[in-house]
């Protein structure tokens, strides 16, 4: 006969939730600092850079500007002045052509989100 092995499904939500918590422990403490911080920098990478739709940019945001607190405005005016002088380094025709872009993605999400609805 051959030993079966043990399967998540063998354990309870608590055991389960246990085994996950030991796991958790045992992966951060053997991570350095350099690791732990690259962990979390392409953890919040992926929540920040990753979000969909308005509420979840309205999440972001809301987050932002709470972790900048009273400097956000600030980051914000430094951020549009930096874009503004990448900007003036293209080209006129680029800047329509990435304007017509965005115009097309807003477009066919709309258009998405219709059909969604419709549904």
């Amino acid at each position: 006969m051959k030993n079966e092995e043990i399967s998540f499904k063998d354990l309870s939500k608590a055991q389960l939730d246990a085994l996950k918590d030991c796991y958790i422990d045992s992966r951060v403490d053997s991570m350095s600092e350099v690791d732990l911080k690259k962990f979390v920098r392409d953890v919040l990478d992926l929540q920040i850079r990753g979000t969909v739709g308005n509420q979840e940019e309205r999440e972001v945001w809301k987050e932002m500007k709470e972790y900048f607190d009273e400097t956000f405005e600030q980051k914000i005016k430094e951020v549009l002045k930096e874009k503004v002088s990448e900007d003036l380094s293209i080209s006129p025709e680029e800047q329509e052509f990435k304007k017509r872009l965005v115009l097309l993605e807003q477009r066919k999400a709309e258009e998405g989100h219709l059909n969604e609805d419709m549904w």
